[in-house]
């Protein structure tokens, strides 16, 4: 074996397998000799078949490109010499290696028997904070150009520079992250062993990277310790310098709605008042309430909270808001981070679980990637790295949950965060936190009393889920095979390794076995019976999620009995096992003072697991046996999944009086901030929603600066058929006739929003049947991938239609040409099936209210209005928006939706005036 040859290679095949008879239609592959390129080889190959239309498409590779080209038999020879004695390297080393072997045996040749690596590992390894790790992503991020995605000698090519990239990378590391990722390369699919040992002897001590050791593990070295928050005289004076009324800057323009927020957020501070500010899109909102907010933390000399509901939004104000308010101040922002202590890794942790030796293959990547990343990060936030998919269960053990291992604060990311919060103009976190922060009193956020709330129309929903519990099969699952059994391994054996000289009773360790095998047992048929008990009374109704509320009537049938005796059973049951965890937790309590860390570590990993049980018991309780008029409990599946993907949740039915009690009355000023704020022009909605009522907050509503009648068209189809006299298939129909015109337009990128998955996938399917639809048609939970990814793929698509629901009426940018036209298939009003819904609905009437004009109406409004801003999110976008439900014209309703509409004509259209319009944009 030479272990400085590499071949680095690629093939284009008919299909995914060769054992259905698949076969390689070109070969790539790119030789490297002493680390540099030394050679470069393509064959195209006769398959002797067909080749796909899809793949056609793909690759490019035609039935007329390779029928006059040698077949594998000829070329069999070449290939194996090729890769004999060498390493074989691929992007994704299996489907290469199935293919190339599959043909060799055909061609009479034995297995290869070479070292192989996979470059997809290694770059989840070596870039542990990269977004994706396919080919164009992986050549995207190294700025590496690909002149042909899906070609075999442009894929090795890349592939190659790739793989030199990490090397480079590898080399880099310092000697005892080497050490470690060569003790884990024998659990690795690629066999790194001897690449690191050549690395490694070639190492020059004297010229390491700068690194700590904290333990066995190197870690990046703290930049300096945290922030001093007093203001220098340079400060102030470039804070009074910027006064609110002339206020400009380099590339920053002026705009009169961003002047006027300013200084309501200011004005607010100072007076000590609670205020809601609805800023329209192109109001510079973000600018427009940080400069007030730096402005007042440093006259005063105390931190602003800045909360947001998604991490999309914090990582836009770090990467982008905040570095362009610096060009106003002549000293940068102190700004932190702040989140919960499951977003932080604790190295001592880490280095404990290194110990355990675990073979799992998502156990030792996930840690062979927490080594490299520890040599970059300065946060230890979990949002930075792109784990695998088995890491958060490795996570969960991981972060700074529970018991802190370690002696010096220095090396907590978490303590190193709440230190830097304490001493920065600006504390950025979540929502979820800041309600935790509040509740638990844990102080972690500076307690001035100043907060700015973003993405504020979310504020009620985070409280509520806050508020509420969850209890999941997989969660059951996770730490159940974590607690393990005395028998078997797991917490409870490496619980009596580390007590057994203190003594453990025989009959006590019997009998949680028994138990804990009991529950496992309990809890499969339990939630396979919740699983059944929803399939059969629920439509398949949203991407594969089926939810039903848990309503007395509906215990009182056979079914329903039978669920609450299984539920009494499972609590009988960890009732009993409890009391025994209870009784060992005594005698190792009394004896816990006389072990080592290590033995510590296992200890308190034990009582996080027995507190999971204890928990687990309390809160079937509530769910099934405490009647509470004020809460709502339901049962969440997986239609498609295993038996047991079930989910239960229960949850506060309002949650304003405790906003208010715990949260707002604590506060000097909160400002809240949203681009959908009012309800007919109105901020009572909300203010009741949150619980400002009594506090009398000021408001303010700014409009858009967007000239909305030069960018936006609004139309209304004439003859599309009011929702309520129509059934879903001929509505569905309808709708797909329309956005089949829409998609005539050149270049036409169209997202169509909808209420419910069943009607994305009606029209879905009725649009296909379209052969003048061309372009890529996607659809949320039918195309493969997350809203994220079918967001991705639409948004690199040159014509493209989405149909999407909810997750795509709100918070996602679609930026330039990346949308034209925005179709609302249903004014959306949430589905009076939808458990949630329903419960508050229920709950309002029982009290005297109007559930309709007090919830289900605002609500839609709010979201409507989302709806409509994902179109024009700058002053360059344009582009048409087309409601197909004409209850926005004749419903008695229909003047608060017309009121959400920006200022723009709404035009009414037959087909033939569409389609004419269509031609129009297109001439």
């Amino acid at each position: 074996m030479n272990n400085k040859r590499f071949v680095v290679l690629d093939v284009e095949t008919t299909g995914n397998s060769p054992k259905k008879g698949d076969k390689i239609i070109q070969i790539g592959a790119v030789v490297i000799d002493d680390w540099k390129i030394s050679k470069r080889i393509s064959y195209f190959v006769n398959p002797g078949k067909k080749i796909p239309p899809f793949i056609e498409k793909l690759t490019g590779i035609k039935d007329e490109t390779v029928k006059h080209e040698r077949s594998f038999l000829e070329i069999a020879d070449e290939v194996y010499d090729l890769l004999t004695q060498s390493y074989f390297v691929a992007h994704n080393i299996h489907f290469d290696t199935n293919f190339v072997n599959s043909e060799l045996k055909n061609a009479g040749y034995d297995k290869l028997d070479c070292m192989v690596i996979d470059t997809v590992e290694l770059a989840r390894i070596l870039f542990p904070s990269f977004g994706g790790y396919k080919l164009t992503e992986l050549s995207e991020a190294l700025q590496i150009h690909h002149e042909s995605p899906h070609r075999a000698d442009s894929d090795a090519e890349v592939t190659s520079r790739i793989f030199l990239e990490m090397v480079k990378k590898l080399k880099s590391l310092p000697i005892p992250t080497l050490t470690e990722l060569k003790r884990l390369s024998s659990h690795l699919i690629s066999d790194l062993e001897p690449l690191l040992d050549d690395i490694l002897r070639k190492k020059d001590p004297a010229k390491e990277i700068d690194y700590k050791m904290v333990k066995s593990i190197a870690v990046k070295k703290a930049e300096s310790d945290a922030l001093k928050r007093e203001p220098s005289a340079a400060d102030l004076k470039t804070l009074n310098d910027i006064c609110f009324d002339s206020f400009s800057a380099a590339n920053l323009e002026r705009r009169e709605g961003q002047q006027e927020m300013m200084k309501e957020v200011y004005t607010s501070f100072n007076n000590n008042e609670h205020s809601l500010i609805e800023a329209a899109p192109g109001t510079g909102k973000t600018l427009g309430y940080l400069l007030p907010a730096v402005l007042f933390s440093r006259e005063k000399g105390v931190p602003i909270t800045l909360s947001t509901y998604t991490t999309l939004l914090q990582q836009q104000l770090v990467e982008h808001d905040i570095p362009k308010l610096n060009e106003l101040l002549e000293t940068p922002v102190r700004t932190a981070v702040l989140k919960g202590r499951s977003h932080y890794l604790n190295i001592y942790k880490l280095n404990y679980i290194m110990e355990e030796k675990d073979s799992n293959y998502d156990t030792v990547l996930t840690i062979a990637q927490l080594l490299v990343w520890l040599l970059e990060t300065s946060t230890g936030d979990v949002e930075e790295i792109n784990l695998p998919s088995g890491g958060k269960r490795i996570w969960d053990r991981l972060n700074c949950e529970g018991f802190l291992f370690q002696t010096k604060t220095n090396d907590c990311f978490y303590e190193s965060a709440k230190k830097k919060a304490q001493a920065a103009d600006l504390v950025i976190t979540n929502h979820s936190f800041l309600l935790a922060n509040e509740k638990n009193k844990s102080g972690a956020v500076p307690a001035t009393g100043y907060v700015i709330i973003d993405e504020a129309h979310h504020f009620e929903k985070a409280a509520l889920d806050h508020t509420g519990t969850r209890i999941s099969y997989l969660d059951f699952h996770v730490k159940r095979i974590q607690m393990g059994s005395f028998k078997n391994g797991g917490l409870l054996k490496k619980l009596q390794q580390r007590f057994a000289r203190f003594g453990i009773s025989a009959e006590l360790k019997f009998q949680i076995d028994e138990y804990l095998e009991f529950i496992q047992e309990e809890c499969d048929v339990f939630f396979s019976m919740l699983h059944s008990f929803v399939k059969k009374r629920k439509p398949m109704d949203d991407v594969n999620r089926l939810t039903l509320r848990l309503e007395t009537k509906q215990r009182n049938d056979i079914a329903g009995q039978a669920m609450t005796e299984g539920a009494r059973r499972l609590c009988s049951m960890l009732s009993e096992l409890n009391s025994r965890f209870e009784g060992l937790l005594r005698q190792t309590e009394a004896v816990k003072g006389q072990l080592d860390l290590k033995g510590l570590f296992v200890y308190h990993e034990f009582r996080s697991c027995v507190a999971y049980f204890s928990w687990l018991e309390q809160t079937l309780l509530q769910m099934f046996f405490t009647e509470d008029a004020k809460r709502i409990t339901w049962i969440e599946i997986d239609a498609k999944g295993a038996k047991n993907a079930v989910s239960l949740y229960d949850q506060p039915l309002e949650i304003a009086e405790r906003i208010a009690d715990q949260f707002f009355t604590m506060k000097k000023s909160v400002v809240l901030t949203s681009a959908t704020l009012t309800v007919d022009r109105s901020f009572s909605f909300m203010i009741k929603k949150l619980g400002l009522t009594d506090f009398y907050p000021r408001t303010l509503q700014i409009e858009s600066p967007y000239l909305y009648k030069k960018h936006m068209r609004i139309l209304i189809p004439e003859h599309m058929p009011l929702i309520h006299e129509t059934d879903q298939q001929q509505y569905a129909k309808m709708t797909a006739e329309y956005v089949s015109i829409l998609a005539k337009q050149n270049r036409a990128k169209i997202l169509v929003l909808f209420t419910s998955y069943e009607m994305v996938r009606d029209v879905y399917n009725k649009l296909k049947q379209y052969d003048t639809l061309d372009g890529e048609l996607l659809g949320q939970g039918i195309t493969a991938g997350s809203p994220a990814k079918v967001k991705k793929a639409f948004a690199a698509s040159e014509k493209a239609v989405l149909l999407g629901t909810r997750q795509y009426w709100e918070g996602v940018d679609f930026p330039g040409n990346e949308l034209t036209t925005v179709v609302i298939a249903r004014l959306p009003f949430s589905s009076p099936g939808q458990p949630l819904a329903k419960a508050r609905f229920d709950y309002i009437k029982n009290r005297g209210g109007n559930p309709f004009e007090e919830l289900s109406l605002p609500e839609a409004v709010v979201l409507f209005k989302q709806g409509i801003g994902r179109l024009i999110r700058s002053s360059k976008d344009s582009g048409t928006v087309v409601i197909l439900d004409r209850r926005i014209l004749t419903s008695t309703y229909s003047r608060t939706f017309m009121n959400a509409l920006p200022h723009s004509a709404v035009e009414q259209m037959t087909k033939d005036e569409l389609e004419r319009y269509i031609d129009e944009l297109n001439d």
